[in-house]
C-alpha cells in the first residue's frame, strides 16, 4: 500500500460545523481556502495489519489482549473469519495549524478543524477502497468500516488497538490517559473480511454511545449529513 489520495469535502466540512442549508459564499470561499491550506499540510501515515478473529471467547484478536465487545461489532463480524485492523493520521502539522489559527481566529480555526476531520476520513475512504479492490481478486467481501466509539464499541479499547498496532513507534500516534489520540485528525477503525457480500449501511443514531450530547443533532443533522 502506497500514498493515498486525501481529499477535502467542502459539504462534509459544513456538517462537521453543524451549517444547516445552502451556506453563504463568502463562508464557502474562506471554507475552500481552509481545505486547500489543509491539503498542504497533510502527511499521512498509515499502520495496517491483517488478523484472525477468535471467536471462541467473545470477540478477539488471535493472541493479543485486544477485544471487541458489544453488540454492534458483534452484528458486523458475524460473518467474517479475519479482518483488518488499522490506524491513519494526517499528521502533527495540522494540529499545529489549527492550534496557530485558534489564537488568531476562531471561526477560521473551526473551518480548519472541520476540513482536518473531513481530510482524515477521505484518508480512510482511500485506504478501505483499495483493500477492497486488493480483496475482491480473492473472492472476498469487506464489511462497512468500525472504529472505537461506535455503537456500543467503547472507546476505551483505544489503548489496546493501538498497542497492538503499535502505533506509538510505527507512525507516531499515542494515546492519551482520556483515550483521546494524538495527533487528534487520526482514526483507528476494523473492517471484516468475508466469503459472502456484505450489507452496507450507514451509521445511525440509535445505537451510537454519544447521541445524547452530539453537536450535530443540536444542529438538526446527523454527522453522516441527513437532517433530523
Amino acid at each position: 500500500m502506497g500514498k493515498y489520495k486525501v481529499q477535502v469535502d467542502i459539504n462534509e466540512a459544513c456538517r462537521y460545523m453543524g451549517c444547516r442549508g445552502d451556506i453563504d459564499g463568502s463562508i464557502k470561499n474562506e471554507l475552500q481556502d481552509a481545505a486547500a491550506l489543509i491539503e498542504a499540510h497533510v502527511i499521512q501515515r498509515v499502520n495496517l495489519k491483517i488478523w484472525e478473529l477468535d471467536k471462541s471467547n467473545g470477540l478477539a484478536l488471535t493472541g493479543t489482549c485486544l477485544k471487541f465487545e458489544g453488540t454492534s461489532i458483534a452484528a458486523l463480524l458475524h460473518d467474517c473469519d479475519s479482518c483488518a485492523i488499522f490506524c491513519a493520521t494526517i499528521g502533527n502539522d495540522i494540529d499545529a495549524l489549527i492550534r496557530k489559527w485558534q489564537i488568531k481566529d476562531l471561526a477560521y480555526a473551526s473551518m480548519l478543524d472541520a476540513c482536518g476531520s473531513s481530510a482524515v476520513e477521505s484518508l480512510c475512504d482511500s485506504l478501505q477502497k483499495e483493500l477492497e479492490d486488493e480483496y475482491a481478486a480473492q473472492g472476498l467481501f469487506l464489511t462497512d468500516r468500525f472504529s472505537p466509539g461506535y455503537g456500543d464499541l467503547p472507546i476505551s479499547i483505544q489503548h489496546d488497538f493501538c498497542a497492538v498496532l503499535d502505533t506509538t513507534r510505527k507512525i507516531g500516534v499515542s494515546v492519551s490517559k482520556s483515550g483521546i489520540m494524538i495527533p487528534q485528525k487520526s482514526v483507528t477503525a476494523i473492517i471484516g473480511f468475508s466469503k459472502n457480500l456484505q450489507k452496507h449501511f450507514e451509521t445511525g443514531c440509535r445505537d451510537c454511545s454519544l447521541t445524547a450530547n452530539c453537536k450535530f443533532r443540536e444542529n438538526g443533522v446527523t454527522c453522516y449529513g441527513q437532517a433530523i
